[in-house]
């Protein structure tokens, strides 16, 4: 077996109402609203080598592998102000 490390590191532009708190189970989440909201990886696939392919999660057996390997997953959520 072979480890894969996938680092995401993705930057949102969010209203001052969303917030970071601490949801019951102890992860940090995003609170929109009513709404907690937390971070997964989403495994896309496709089967065409086209340049402008359509990418989706639609084959559950390919998307079904992808997690079943994932032996971990940490999300790091911090909210920082513009002025």
């Amino acid at each position: 077996m072979k480890r894969l490390n996938v680092v995401i590191h993705a930057e949102l532009e969010v209203p001052d109402d969303w917030e970071l708190v601490e949801h019951p189970s102890g992860a940090q989440v995003l609170k929109i609203g009513d709404e907690f909201v937390d971070f997964d990886i989403a495994p896309l696939s496709t089967r065409s080598d086209d340049p402008d392919a359509e990418w989706s999660d639609e084959d559950a057996e390919i998307v079904g592998k992808v997690l079943d390997a994932v032996i971990g997953l940490d999300t790091d959520l911090e909210l920082k102000f513009q002025h």
